[in-house]
């Protein structure tokens, strides 16, 4: 099962439970502002796969993150 965790990094203690919900089998799919290089360890390890979007307020930009994970 897959899960969209849109601003992974944001608050900080989210990372938590994207941890979690990797530990329960799901495959934890982010899409954030922040690069991917600005993440804590933690939350790269709970993160199948992150996707960056300029703006988390673009409408546009995030609904093209969510088509991505599903092509």
């Amino acid at each position: 099962m897959n899960f969209i965790f849109i601003s992974p990094n944001f608050p900080h203690t989210y990372w938590n439970l994207c941890d979690r919900l990797r530990q329960n089998g799901l495959n934890v799919l982010g899409i954030g502002d922040a690069s991917y290089d600005s993440l804590k360890d933690g939350l790269k390890n709970s993160l199948t796969e992150y996707y960056r979007v300029d703006s988390l307020e673009d409408y546009d930009q995030v609904f093209r993150a969510v088509a991505y994970f599903f092509i």
